[in-house]
């Protein structure tokens, strides 16, 4: 009996011990708990602080480009992006790039080559125009001018940067010469130079670029009862080596600022030589009677040797492109004031054209001044037709 008691009592002591153990281990787990608790809170709260800081920078950079983009008269627009579009153009791109589309196989109607240096020409003198109107602002990066791009002009094909060689037949190739005859710059060029870049061409359109990378062939050709045939290199004469009346032409000024006159230049000269060279259509310039220009004539004749005031000097393109409005305004002069000036020269109602350039694509407001919008001392504009606002998106 004496040993069942003392082997009950060291049970009991034993399971005191085990209970003790466990409640010191419970104790230790929850002061445990209680700490990872703590810890994660801390790490919660921090991390919440540093995505509320770097929210309200994102929200400061965003105010400060806006600004920017008001200081020269300008708004962003953005583009919202739609799932189920961009699911599409993704199907549409890969079945573009799986099945072969006939028109890729035709054969590209033949360049013109005048025309075309003619608008990469343009282009690169409103990229220029509109560099020289941006004025650098306090505390912001200066604006620096763009180096221009150097694009070869072969017989066969174009070659811009340092290559590759891109043939006429090329689908690409094709896109970039379309968008550059419409007056536009190349959408390939867009992500890299958004505000558009000059370009430096090298008219190489006597000369065929070796596509394969062989050179022609050294040897004379002879055909029977036939004199040998010229070397693909003995050339006699090419049409661009030549001076032509055109190229002549483009060498002189549009025009010049004599006493408060604006006389032209080129169309005299034009006009005489239209005769004995062939001409291809040109574009009639038209000058509009500006106050401006009626103080500018005054000034000129009354007080000759003081300083000529700032002034903005407006070549706007109509619609078809046949006809250019040259205006001279004064910088603190509003689009409104061009616009109602425009309409008097046209005969046409202000209300049914608008006032826009290209690169970047902006459409400017009539309260605009012509400083604010950077449209001084000079700018090429074009003019289209009024286009209703596009609908707002339906509330879901």
């Amino acid at each position: 009996m004496m040993k069942k008691l003392r082997d009950l009592e060291q049970q009991v002591k034993a399971q005191a011990d085990e209970m003790l153990f466990k409640d010191r281990k419970i104790r230790a787990l929850e002061e445990l708990v209680e700490t990872l608790q703590e810890h994660q809170g801390s790490v919660t709260l921090r991390r919440q602080e540093e995505l509320e800081a770097t929210c309200t920078q994102l929200q400061r950079q965003v105010g400060e480009m806006e600004r920017f983009l008001g200081d020269y008269g300008l708004q962003w627009v953005g583009e919202p992006v739609d799932q189920e579009d961009s699911e599409d153009n993704e199907r549409d791109w890969m079945t573009a790039k799986k099945f072969w589309k006939p028109g890729d196989s035709l054969v590209p109607p033949e360049v013109d080559f005048d025309r075309l240096l003619a608008s990469l020409k343009d282009l690169s003198e409103l990229v220029v125009d509109s560099d020289t109107q941006v004025t650098p602002v306090p505390s912001r990066v200066p604006h620096h001018a763009l180096e221009p791009i150097p694009l070869k002009l072969y017989r066969n094909g174009i070659m811009m940067f340092d290559g590759p060689f891109r043939p006429f037949y090329a689908p690409s190739t094709q896109r970039c010469l379309r968008d550059i005859l419409d007056g536009f710059f190349p959408s390939e060029l867009q992500r890299l130079y958004p505000d558009g870049v000059p370009f430096k061409v090298s008219d190489l359109r006597d000369q065929v670029y070796p596509e394969n990378g062989l050179d022609p062939f050294p040897g004379e050709g002879r055909v029977v009862g036939l004199q040998r045939i010229r070397k693909p290199w003995d050339r006699t004469e090419h049409p661009g080596s030549r001076m032509t009346a055109e190229k002549f032409l483009n060498r002189l000024p549009k025009f010049v600022i004599r006493q408060g006159e604006v006389i032209d230049i080129r169309g005299p000269i034009r006009d005489t030589l239209q005769n004995c060279c062939p001409l291809p259509a040109r574009i009639q310039e038209i000058v509009v009677e500006t106050p401006a220009l009626a103080a500018e004539r005054e000034r000129s004749q009354k007080s000759p040797e003081s300083p000529a005031p700032q002034l903005s000097m407006l070549r706007i393109k109509s619609e078809n492109g046949e006809q250019a409005f040259l205006l001279m305004m004064r910088p603190e002069d509003t689009i409104g004031d061009v616009r109602v000036l425009l309409a008097q020269a046209r005969a046409v109602d202000a209300t049914t054209f608008e006032i826009f350039s290209t690169f970047p694509p902006t459409v400017y407001h009539d309260a605009l001044t012509l400083l604010a919008a950077g449209l001084v001392p000079s700018a090429t504009l074009l003019l289209r037709a009024h286009r209703a606002p596009r609908p707002a998106p339906r509330p879901e």
